[in-house]
This record gives structure tokens, C-alpha cells and sequence, in this order.
């Protein structure tokens, strides 16, 4: 709990002082008009006398607890306190994703494409963009982002691949891992399969609508060749069912007169069937058809980005506070009577009425409860190499477990955060660029896997440097006064036979995070990922030689982390050594790397919470927007009620304390004692 007016807590502690010490005051110069009475122990000594002090006492005691929990009470409730709650607040938005046919027969016109889909992206503003491309397979390049920078770079490495250029051929791969070629139903089909699940209402109730707007951009001249798993017409129907309206672009587009079982023409129907357009490459008016279409759709309400919502709770003291009011009304009646002191009585009365007010939360229209996001970039560099699937992680768990649990944890800490996730192993990649979708950072972190165990040649404790540091400068660029957090989540161990470049970055990138250390000084066994999800063996006895200098193959599958991707543990075959491998953290490297990026090292396990994390992994300076992210409320008043009653209860708090005082025995009572 916080307060939003805390300057009050110290302004009623000088309130209450004052009215203090002008009691003492007070009642120092009442002892001097007083007159002694001879023999007056006499009477002071009876028994009835002292008992009847005693309860006087006492009852005097009770009221001067309860005007002080009074006072605590009213002042706290007047200090306006709030909890920070996280919520998902509606938003309108827009999803598109880019689909590219990379077939032969479009080999002449793709670098047009990307052109295009280059001029669409510098067009939208706050839609989400993913692209995918595809021919006998489709593989998809990177997922729906607001990060506009990444997506044309990604745009830009596709159209030196499409114009020929060298060293760019891999852009490709994966795309002919099927049989036939320009399988056009097929692709559509991956493409609207690229949109998060539960973006579109089931097929049972159409009627409620889309959560929300979901576009295909179609680049192909749908010349098929081959036998696809799925058709054209019925991809199409695909897209309807799911509320995606598709907006083709044909770079062959020719008139094929009225025959319409022309490739042509039949993208057209397909296209215009989903509530889309049809468009050849060469028109002029494309690119602005197809935002505007994008910009025209429908939205309905979905789940946007989490923010932080101050709500205020005043529930709690105010109802102490009006508790220790009846309370002191109470005792004060014992006491005095009601006959006495009729101005007291009334303004106690106040006291209850404005405490029962404040309690029924009066307000008025046009108010708004301050809320924020956390303007943050954050990127998560994760290890995946073979050593983070080492089984001492809690309960002989995977290390890459622990890793998965610590990015959801952090990512709830900080709502409305721009994430990000690279990998690296042999190499680095951006397997997420930045962006405020969660559900997407949950469904990439739930498919994090090591590398295929045949494939691991050694590598690098900071193999992600260069990458992460091209990430940052771009971000930086585009946001230069948001602050970036790095979260750097490995084992420290160093396979590529050399020392590791050091973490060293351009000043001002990192303005906090932290260094996240997964394993034990004893070590764990570490399950191979075969990379096929039966129990098949991929490789033979020289294989395997990361975090181990070679091993051997000699378990069987069963099944580990890698989801029925697991060929046995990896072998020891080190000259001497047989068995079971066995991967060690190296906390010094680790906290060499914290030293670079500058953020603090923080070892991890299953005991530590995530609280417990964050505490020593401070993000440094993050501030929290406010303003338009206000949420509309009313204007509250029940503080200005809780401080009127304060006040009015000030005058008792006086006049017990200067009782209480007045009871003290003077010096000749406690000589004759």
C-alpha cells in the first residue's frame, strides 16, 4: 500500500504537536491559579477514593487510545492511500501479416513485393506486422511486432536475398521442405495460422465477432504447382471462418478475360470472398487500398497491454477510524454525561458523521484514477545451448525450466513493457523483436529449446553481444528516453575452445537489469535434443561435443524437456573419463558479464521468488507514464471528509492528554509518600 498525498502524514504530526504542547502550555498555567487544601490526603487516601482514581484513570487511558488510533486512522485515510493493481485494459488494434509466395515463378517479381510490403510498413501506425513467407513449406520470418525498425530490417535482408545477393541465400531455407512448389493454399493457411490463438471467435458463434481486426497481405500469382493439403478456396473459407480479411497482390496479373478459372481471376474471388481486395503489384493505388482497407476494419475490444492502476483504499482506515470514534464517545460519556459540555458533544457528533460520509465514498463526474505502463524496453538473451537443459535446477529440473518461469515472472513485474527474446548458441537470434504482446513472449519462451545436440560445435558465452548491441542502437534510435533492461539468463559455461568476447556495450544502451544464473557447482546431466519428436537416433558416438569435448550416444529416448525430443543423455568421452556428462555453472564468468553490461549477478533456483529477484536486479531509473493513461473515475472526496474529521477530533486529543497530565502527583504528594 502507498499513499498519493503522503506530505499529509508529516503536516498532521506537526498539527498533532501543536495541539500538544498548547495543552501542556495550557495546563501548566491552570496549576498556578490553584489554591492548596489543607489535609486534602486525607480525602486522597481513602480507599474509595483511589479506586474511584484508578477507573478514572484507566477510562482516561482507553479514550486517549482511541483518539490516537482516531487520529492515525483519519490522517492515512485523508493521505489518500492506493493499491497498484495490474490490468488488461480494452484497446483497439489491428493485426496484419505479410505473406509472400517465394516460388520460382515469382522469383522475378519478389523483390518488387518487398518493396511494397516495405512502403506498407512505413504506412501503419501502432498495427501490429508479422511476416511469412512460403513455397512447398512456410517459414515464418519474424512474428506480429510494433517494432517497425526490426521489421525493415527483416524486409530489408529479404529483398537482398530476392535481388541475389551474395551471402543472403539462407533467407530462404525452410521453404522447400515440402513436395511440389507454390503451394498457395498451403501458405494462406500457415499465414492465418501466424495470428495468436483465441484472436478470433470460434466457428459455432459468428455472430459475436472478431476480438479483433485481422488482415492478410497475399503476395502471389497463384500459379500452383503440386498437390497441396489444402486448396486456395478452401484457405480462403479459412480466413472467413476466422474474420481475416485477405488482400491479395498479383505481380503476374493479366487479363485472362472472363473465364473465371484463370489463376487470376481466382485469386480474386478467393481475396474478395474473405471481405478483402485484389490488386496487381504495378497499380499505383495498392499500397493506399490496402491501408486504407487495414486502417477502415472494424475493431472490437481486446486485451491490450497490462497496465498498473492506482485504486484507493480507504476502506480499512476509515473504518478503524470510526470505530475508535464510537469508542471514544463511549468512554468520553462514562466520563463527562452528555449534560456537560454540549459544544464537545456536537462537534463529536460531527466527528462520526463526517467519518459515516467518507465511508460511503462521495464523488463527483469528470475524475480520473492515475494509472501507468512501464515505458521500458526489455530484452531477455537466453542461453540455449545444450548445458541448459543440465538437470540440477530444483528438483533435477532443467535448467532452461528455470529460465522460462524467471522471463514470465519478470515480464508481470513490469506491465506495459516492450520485450524482446535472442537465443544463442552457435549463434545468435531474435527470436522475438520488441513488443507489448505477452501472449506472444508466453508462447515463445514455452518453445524454448536447446540447439540439436548434433549440430553444437562449441560456443560462446557472449555469442549474443553483437546482436544485442544492434537491437539496443535501434531501439535507442526510435526511443531515445525509453530505458532498456537487459536480462541475461545462462550457465557461464565457455565451449568454443577461446576466451569470451567481453559483454562490453556503447554507454547509455542498459540502464539496468541483470545477470540470472542457472545450475550448481556439482553439476547435472544434460538430455540431447535429436530435433525430432521420435525416439529415431540422429547421431552416433563422435557426436555431441558441446559442454563436454565430444561424447557418445549409448542411452535411450525417453523423453525429456525437449517435449519427445530427447536421444539420452550426453556421453563423457574426455581421455579418461566415461559416463555421463556433466555441466557446471562458472559463476565467475557470470559475474564478469554482470561487470560489463554493469547490472548486478543474481544466482537462481527454485527456492528464490521472483520479488526476491528484482530486488537485487533494480532496473535503475523507470518511470512510469502518466496522464493519458489515466483511467476515468470519479473525483473522489471522501479525504477532504476523513481530514475534516481529524481536525474536529483534535480539540479531545488535547483535552485527554491535558487530563492525564493534571493526574500526575505533585512533588509534596510524593514526599508525604
Amino acid at each position: 500500500m502507498a499513499l498519493m498525498f503522503w506530505w499529509l502524514l508529516p503536516v498532521a504530526a506537526l498539527a498533532a504537536g501543536a495541539a500538544v504542547w498548547a495543552a501542556l502550555r495550557r495546563n501548566r498555567g491552570s496549576n498556578v491559579r490553584r489554591r492548596p487544601v489543607a489535609h486534602a490526603d486525607r480525602l486522597t487516601a481513602l480507599p474509595e477514593y483511589q479506586a474511584a482514581l484508578r477507573r478514572y484513570r484507566r477510562r482516561l487511558a482507553m479514550a486517549g487510545t482511541a483518539c490516537a488510533v482516531l487520529l492515525v486512522a483519519a490522517a492515512t485515510a485523508a493521505a489518500r492511500p492506493i493499491d497498484v493493481t495490474t490490468i488488461s485494459p480494452g484497446q483497439h488494434n489491428r493485426d496484419v501479416m505479410l505473406c509472400l509466395d517465394a516460388s520460382g515463378s515469382m522469383s522475378s517479381a519478389d523483390a518488387a513485393v518487398v518493396d511494397v510490403f516495405a512502403k506498407l510498413a512505413e504506412k501503419f501506425d501502432g498495427e501490429r506486422i508479422g511476416l511469412t513467407i512460403f513455397d512447398s513449406s512456410a517459414i515464418q520470418v519474424f512474428p506480429l511486432t510494433d517494432d517497425y525498425a526490426y521489421a525493415r530490417e527483416q524486409l530489408s535482408a529479404a529483398k537482398d536475398a530476392f535481388d541475389g545477393k551474395p551471402g543472403s541465400s539462407g533467407f530462404l531455407d525452410g521453404t522447400w521442405n515440402g513436395r511440389g512448389s507454390s503451394l498457395i493454399g498451403d501458405g494462406l493457411a500457415s499465414c492465418l495460422n501466424s495470428f495468436p490463438p483465441g484472436t478470433a471467435p470460434p466457428r459455432e458463434v459468428p455472430q459475436e465477432g472478431p476480438q479483433r481486426s485481422l488482415s492478410v497481405v497475399l503476395a502471389t500469382d497463384n500459379f500452383l504447382s503440386g498437390e497441396p493439403i489444402m486448396t486456395l478456396d478452401q484457405a480462403a473459407q479459412l480466413a472467413r471462418d476466422r474474420f481475416v480479411h485477405v488482400y491479395a497482390l498479383n505481380p503476374a496479373d493479366l487479363d485472362y478475360g472472363a473465364d473465371g478459372d484463370q489463376p487470376g481471376a481466382r485469386l480474386r474471388a478467393a481475396a474478395q470472398s474473405t471481405g478483402g481486395a485484389y490488386y496487381a503489384l504495378d497499380n499505383p493505388g495498392a499500397v493506399a487500398g490496402i491501408v486504407g482497407a487495414v486502417e477502415q476494419t472494424e475493431t472490437a475490444a481486446i486485451q491490450g497491454a497490462p497496465r498498473a492502476v492506482f485504486s484507493e483504499i480507504p476502506g480499512l482506515p476509515l473504518a478503524v477510524a470510526l470505530l475508535a470514534a464510537l469508542v471514544l464517545c463511549l468512554v468520553l460519556w462514562r466520563l463527562q454525561g452528555f449534560r456537560a459540555h454540549r459544544r464537545s458533544w456536537l462537534r463529536r457528533g460531527a466527528v462520526l458523521l463526517l467519518l459515516l460520509a467518507a465511508l460511503l465514498r462521495p464523488g463527483l463526474p469528470g475524475g480520473t484514477v492515475p494509472a501507468a505502463t512501464a515505458d521500458l524496453n526489455v530484452f531477455f538473451v537466453v542461453d540455449t545451448t545444450t548445458s541448459m537443459v543440465a538437470e540440477d535446477y530444483g528438483n533435477s529440473r532443467p535448467r532452461l525450466e528455470g529460465a522460462r518461469k524467471d522471463i514470465m515472472a519478470i515480464a508481470e513485474q513490469l506491465p506495459g513493457a516492450r520485450f524482446s527474446v535472442i537465443t544463442f548458441d552457435t549463434t545468435a537470434h531474435v527470436r522475438m523483436p520488441l513488443s507489448t504482446d505477452t501472449l506472444a513472449l508466453q508462447t515463445i519462451t514455452d518453445v524454448l529449446e536447446p540447439q540439436v545436440t548434433a549440430y553444437a560445435r562449441g560456443s560462446s558465452i557472449t555469442a549474443a553481444r553483437h546482436v544485442l548491441a544492434e537491437r539496443l542502437a535501434a531501439a535507442r534510435d526510435s526511443h531515445p528516453s525509453r530505458p532498456q533492461l537487459v536480462y541475461y539468463l545462462g550457465d557461464g559455461e565457455q565451449t568454443s575452445g577461446k576466451e569470451p568476447e567481453a559483454m562490453t556495450l556503447d554507454g547509455g544502451l542498459v540502464a539496468g537489469g541483470a545477470v540470472l544464473g542457472y545450475g550448481t557447482a556439482a553439476g547435472g546431466r544434460m538430455k540431447k535434443n535429436t530435433g525430432l519428436t521420435n525416439d529415431t537416433r540422429l547421431m552416433d558416438d563422435t557426436h555431441s561435443t558441446e559442454d563436454t569435448g565430444g561424447g557418445s550416444d549409448d542411452g535411450t529416448a525417453d523423453g525429456g524437456p525437449a517435449g519427445g525430443r530427447s536421444g539420452g543423455y550426453v556421453q563423457d568421452n574426455r581421455a579418461g573419463s566415461t559416463g555421463d556428462a556433466l555441466s557446471v555453472i562458472d559463476e565467475e564468468r557470470l559475474r564478469r558479464i554482470a561487470d560489463q553490461l554493469g547490472v548486478p549477478y543474481v544466482h537462481r533456483d527454485a527456492v528464490g521468488s521472483v520479488a526476491d529477484l528484482l530486488q537485487k536486479a533494480h532496473p535503475g531509473a523507470v518511470d512510469r507514464t502518466d496522464g493519458p493513461e489515466s483511467v476515468a473515475a470519479a473525483a473522489e472526496l471522501y479525504w477532504l471528509l476523513a481530514a475534516g474529521a481529524f481536525l474536529a477530533a483534535l480539540p479531545d486529543a488535547a483535552g485527554i492528554l491535558r487530563q492525564l497530565h493534571g493526574l500526575r502527583p505533585t512533588r509534596r504528594q510524593e514526599a508525604a509518600r
